[in-house]
């Protein structure tokens, strides 16, 4: 059977499966346009003008993790309980992470070298950051000081890839149920002390507020 030549969303997506199905048992290595083309059974000249070339293909590996983790993240209804609606963002990012270690790699390590996000990649992104300032908000509540939620979010967000770099590596705990609490004590410590100090920090008049 010769190779398929229509270019269409179905061959993207079909390109983009095989690429991701590289990076995962192979890693960077692995995802080559030329591997990729011949695994979803079709051009090398297809996936270049599909993604523009291995730039383009792992650009789209790097929306596709956000969008995951993005519909994840939304699928969390608010509970009441501030606190522990941002946990619950925390623990399904390290779900996100340990289910999809290689998407999560393309998305916060930056492994491959024909690949560094600009400021229209960011874009990918935009859904997390929403949602977890929300969330960091409703913390922090209504006193708090302009454009707090926004540092605490990150500095929280920067916590949390920090535990999991550790889990990653097993070096966060031996025992999964002692590796679970530290990352739940430490996630809440993280966010208690955030809060805490929120209305302390000042902050320049003309700066914008989330």
């Amino acid at each position: 059977m010769g190779r398929r030549k229509t270019r269409t969303e179905a061959l993207r997506g079909e390109l983009l499966a095989v690429a991701g199905g590289l990076l995962e048992t192979g890693g960077t290595g692995a995802v080559t346009t030329r591997a990729v083309a011949a695994g979803a059974g079709t051009s090398l000249a297809a996936v270049n003008e599909l993604f523009g070339g291995k730039a383009g293909l792992v650009r789209a590996l790097f929306a596709e993790g956000f969008a995951r983790l993005a519909a994840d993240l939304r699928a969390l209804e608010p509970t009441g309980d501030p606190e522990a609606d941002v946990l619950a963002l925390a623990l399904a990012v390290r779900s996100f992470a340990r289910r999809a270690p290689h998407l999560h790699e393309v998305m916060f390590s930056r492994p491959f070298a024909e690949f560094r996000p600009d400021a229209s990649d960011a874009r990918a992104a935009e859904d997390i950051y929403a949602i977890v300032v929300g969330r960091v908000a409703a913390v922090l509540g209504p006193g708090r000081a302009p454009g707090t939620a926004k540092d605490a979010a990150i500095g929280l967000f920067a916590t949390v890839q920090g535990l999991l770099a550790l889990d990653a590596s097993g070096l966060l705990a031996g025992a999964p149920e002692t590796a679970d609490r530290r990352f739940r004590s430490t996630v809440t410590a993280a966010l208690r002390g955030l809060a805490a100090t929120a209305s302390e920090i000042p902050r320049p008049a003309a700066e914008e507020a989330p």
